[in-house]
């Protein structure tokens, strides 16, 4: 006992998760889920009939994620909240502890910091239950299957209980549609680089292979299920008649404007973002000023549309007007569709991502950290951007951004550790960013403490 606790004492990465897990114990004990599917439809779905019958009716009729409704009949039965929460709980220890492997616990208060600024409200899209398995457990278990590659990559023993534990949460993970494209596009980089670094061996080879079959088939799965089909078709009639009348272009347009309008409207993660991208163009040696100049673009866009929108409504009110339109949803129709000005906000925003890609490519000593932090962040951005291609795409309301917001998390961590030494000879500034960063955090903890407590009152809210 007194070893553990001097292991405990020397080894800080336990401090900090014993923090999270003390915030997180905290915040569920005041969740309820006294609404939402869960409570209120996938309670009684197994009243009457059996969880396989179950399953294949709504394979048939309405979804692909068998393995994620399997756990969400079960706990949604008699409603086991209690087994949720502490289940909720160990997942949420679990993608922090993976988010600080992957990042090597060099910044773990950075990493804790960032995760409980992510809005909790977004949990609550269509009840805790039911958003929190169909969302957080998938990328929480996806996020493990990402610990796996890195020790593959690095060659650190995966013995065969933690490789099974990896398969089965990635056959759960990859039931959802876009995470299996998100996480295929990451398996493909990290084969891509191992072939190329020659770091294959025989059991990491028959790994990835399976973790490769699992992933098609459920992308399969997803592609050949008829309840898919029939939901895009019951979907396109309660929620989006034109649907059916928009085409490729139209779909990867609207789902690309509505990303990058919440991500430079709302997203507060995303002008951290935008402000390490500075940071990155400013260490690169020698300094380029057209780097820099190039990464000052989605700074600006984002200081434009939050703490300088006043300004920008004042002197230039038309183009505010065009950006707040898409912010409210605006679409090309019929009669704007020949007008140019319809089309700028795809364009602005289509010049925003290629900035950040140029910055991200260019501004690092190692290319594979800039490549691999561009692919990462695609491979986030399509799992928001894919909702273009459903006609629920404003009904899912934030929580379809998850998966990106820790990608983000990731990427500001890796350029907050490449920069860093920046800070290094103003230690006053330093520690002041820490205590503002911690004081946020703060903030934040208790906004979504408000925000678990105003659902009972309001409903969803997103702050």
């Amino acid at each position: 006992m007194k070893q553990i606790a001097i292991k405990f004492h020397r080894d800080v990465r336990y401090k900090f998760l014993s923090i999270a897990f003390m915030i997180v114990v905290f915040e569920h004990l005041f969740v309820r889920d006294y609404s939402g599917d869960a409570a209120i439809a996938f309670s009684h779905y197994l009243d009457r009939t059996t969880l396989i019958a179950t399953l294949h009716n709504r394979y048939m009729t309405w979804t692909s994620r068998v393995f994620i409704e399997a756990v969400l009949l079960k706990l949604s039965q008699n409603m086991h909240v209690i087994l949720w929460a502490v289940i909720d709980i160990l997942m949420w220890m679990l993608l922090i502890w993976a988010m600080m492997k992957l990042t090597n616990y060099k910044h773990n208060y950075l990493i804790l910091c960032l995760t409980f600024i992510v809005p909790l409200s977004m949990m609550n899209g269509a009840g805790w239950m039911a958003t929190s398995i169909n969302y957080f457990w998938p990328l929480a278990l996806g996020t493990l299957g990402l610990v796996s590659l890195y020790k593959v990559y690095l060659h650190e023993k995966v013995g065969i209980v933690f490789g099974l534990i990896v398969l089965a949460g990635l056959v759960f993970a990859t039931n959802f549609e876009t995470y299996s494209v998100m996480y295929l596009m990451l398996l493909s980089y990290f084969s891509f680089l191992m072939i190329r670094q020659h770091r294959f061996s025989v059991p990491g080879t028959v790994f990835i292979v399976l973790q490769y079959s699992i992933c098609l088939a459920n992308i399969i799965l997803a592609l050949v299920a008829p309840g898919n089909k029939q939901r895009v078709v019951v979907e396109t009639k309660f929620r989006m008649l034109d649907f059916s009348n928009m085409t490729f272009f139209d779909k990867l347009s609207v789902g690309f404007n509505h990303t990058f309008s919440e991500l430079t409207d709302h997203n507060v993660l995303f002008l951290l973002f935008a402000i390490m991208l500075v940071f990155v163009a400013l260490s690169t040696k020698p300094r380029s000023r057209g780097l820099v100049g190039i990464s000052l673009i989605p700074l600006t866009f984002v200081m434009s549309r939050t703490f300088l929108s006043p300004l920008v409504k004042a002197y230039t009110p038309e183009f505010k007007a065009l950006f707040d339109a898409v912010s409210k949803q605006y679409r090309v129709n019929a009669i704007t569709y020949f007008d140019f000005v319809s089309y700028l906000p795809f364009v602005i925003y289509a010049l925003i991502l290629i900035a950040i890609l140029l910055v991200l490519i260019n501004g690092f000593k190692s290319l594979d950290t800039g490549v691999g932090l561009s692919v990462a962040l695609l491979s986030g951005l399509v799992t928001v951007v894919a909702i273009g291609f459903s006609p629920s795409m404003y009904a899912s309301g934030s929580r379809i951004f998850f998966f990106l917001d820790f990608v983000l998390i990731y990427a500001i961590t890796v350029m907050y550790d490449e920069t860093s030494f920046i800070l290094n000879d103003h230690v006053a500034m330093k520690k002041t960013l820490k205590i503002c960063l911690f004081a946020f955090t703060a903030f934040s903890v208790v906004n979504n403490l408000i925000a678990i407590g105003a659902t009972y009152f309001y409903g969803n809210i997103s702050f």
